[in-house]
């Protein structure tokens, strides 16, 4: 079986608090939003475009996120892209989802080194 990589790394600020949430097994899970800006050429002058993510943090990542993270601040992600659909209305609406495997806080108020390096998962 050949070994395939699915691997996402954004670097843009938040754009909501993180939405906490636990499972009915007790996990704790973060959803939160986060922007990122590119530009692209338009005639003379380029324009930037912002794209928006939909991140979700498990476990120590929930927490950290919880206790860290919020609207506006910038950070560095790294996760797995993750596709999947849900139904409104008759309509099948498609997703993609970034499951985070790191983060790090690069704005905002200090945070432990320790706490830090504990985030990453």
């Amino acid at each position: 079986m050949s070994r395939s990589v699915n691997k996402i790394i954004l670097v843009g600020n938040v754009g909501r608090d993180p939405d906490i949430q636990q499972t009915k097994n007790g996990t704790k899970v973060a959803h939160l939003s986060m922007a990122t800006n590119r530009r692209m050429p338009a005639g003379v002058e380029p324009q930037e475009r912002t794209d928006w993510h939909r991140l979700t943090m498990w476990n120590r990542l929930a927490q950290f996120a919880e206790d860290y993270i919020k609207t506006g601040d910038r950070i560095y992600v790294e996760g797995r892209l993750e596709y999947d659909s849900y139904e409104r209305d008759g309509v099948i609406i498609p997703t993609a989802d970034v499951s985070v495997r790191e983060v790090v806080l690069l704005s905002s108020k200090s945070v432990p080194e320790d706490e830090e390096l504990e985030a990453a998962a």
